[in-house]
């Protein structure tokens, strides 16, 4: 069973453009507070990254997120 995260994200995280709702829930479950996800977001826009779009639905995905959060 997996469950929901507590922690919410900051006004300031749903609008950053490398908003990703799974690689929140990634960084969140490493157990990075909400300042350090923006600091990383913040770094790689300035080196030109793009959004990671994690899919949710894929096994490697879940299995991954699994382990990390150990849920």
């Amino acid at each position: 069973m997996i469950m929901a995260l507590t922690v919410r994200p900051t006004a300031a995280l749903k609008a950053h453009p490398m908003w990703s709702q799974a690689d929140f829930e990634y960084f969140r479950g490493k157990g990075y507070s909400n300042h350090q996800v923006l600091e990383f977001w913040e770094r790689d826009l300035r080196l030109g990254c793009k959004p990671l779009n994690w899919k949710p639905t894929d096994a490697k995905y879940q299995h991954s997120l699994r382990r990390i959060t150990r849920r």
